[in-house]
């Protein structure tokens, strides 16, 4: 009996042992150690578009980030909060938007996302970089015995020849004592990369300033001469005396008039507004019935309007108008001379005060 005893004693001491080690779990692989990036500013090695300062990113030790974004028009600044999983940097931003990044090491990042200027796969280091850089090239086919190492190219600058010049007016006008009037001359293409310069021949008359706006100095006529590369083109000015204007009144000031329709007049009635030689002719009642601009001369008691730009609907009456006329009833009442679209002959146009 007591060598049974013995024998079962040993069999469940072996079943335990065995359990045991069957049972037996492997110890945890030791965790990650995390990265050092609270309190750091990493800088984009690579900056395409002749920026000084590259795009920069800095980590809060408070969770906070600021990613100041270089592209072509400028930096934006992008705020909000980061998180770290292993070694995936999560950029929250403050608008909702997510940028994602690679951590290498506490020093070196690798982007993930693409923004405006910074693109996907752009490293980021601790070490700041100045000046405008490219993108690298994979040279893993050149041949290795070159022991030149090529220098970074600079961005070609592509030349956009003037092509042509156009301007509003052949000849242009204006009363003494206009300041700073854009003649609206431009050169063809806009994005040229030819200089335009303006001259006038004759400064006693009319000054003309870099950007291509006239000053009228004293009455008379001239010529303005505008380069721009191989393009050349000469408009005439002439500058009035200030008293020649439509009535005594409305000497040397911008006038507008309105037309007067069931005796009323409102912002919905026709209008035409003279100022400093030109002017322009709204049919209001209506979207589209038309729309003129152009010169005007007064001459004994009608004033002359010729017609340089119109846009009316197709169809209506008054679309192929190349002048309209006005008599001069008083010093504030114009009646119509021309037959338009809502606007007719014999209609009476009030001053506006």
């Amino acid at each position: 009996m007591k060598k049974k005893l013995i024998v079962l004693l040993v069999a469940i001491l072996t079943l335990f042992t065995c359990l045991t080690a069957c049972t037996k779990k492997e110890d945890p692989a030791p965790a990650k150690p995390a990265f050092d990036l609270a309190g750091k500013t990493y800088y984009n090695t690579v900056d395409n578009y002749g920026h000084e300062d590259h795009s920069k990113l800095w980590l809060g030790k408070d969770g906070s980030f600021v990613f100041s974004d270089s592209y072509k028009d400028g930096v934006k600044d992008i705020s909000g909060k980061w998180t770290l999983n292993e070694d995936v940097l999560t950029l929250e931003a403050d608008d909702g938007k997510k940028i994602i990044l690679e951590v290498k090491d506490d020093d070196t990042l690798t982007l993930k996302s693409s923004l405006d200027g910074s693109k996907s796969d752009d490293s980021f280091s601790t070490t700041e970089v100045k000046g405008s850089t490219v993108t690298p090239k994979d040279d893993s086919k050149k041949d290795d015995s070159s022991s030149t190492t090529p220098s970074t190219p600079e961005p070609e600058t592509k030349e956009i020849p003037c092509t042509g010049i156009t301007s509003l007016y052949h000849n242009y006008w204006s009363y003494e004592g206009t300041k700073n009037w854009d003649l609206e001359i431009r050169p063809v293409p806009e994005n040229t990369t030819d200089k335009m310069t303006f001259k006038s021949n004759d400064e006693s008359v009319v000054k003309i300033d870099d950007q291509g706006r006239a000053s009228a100095v004293g009455v008379g006529k001239t010529t303005i001469d505008v380069t721009c590369g191989s393009k050349k083109l000469t408009v005439g000015y002439e500058v009035r005396d200030k008293e020649a204007t439509l009535s005594p009144e409305g000497a040397g000031k911008a006038q507008t008039f309105k037309a007067k329709i069931a005796d009323v007049i409102s912002d919905y009635q026709p209008s035409v507004f003279f100022d400093s030689g030109f002017f322009t002719f709204t049919e209001n009642v209506y979207a589209g019935m038309g729309k003129y601009k152009g010169t005007y001369e007064k001459k004994d008691d009608r004033i002359y309007c010729t017609v340089t730009d119109a846009s009316t609907m197709e169809g209506f009456k008054g679309d192929n108008v190349k002048e309209i006329v006005f008599k001069i009833v008083d010093e504030k009442t114009l009646k119509l001379k021309t037959e338009l679209c809502m606007s007719g002959n014999g209609d009476l146009f009030y001053l506006v005060p």
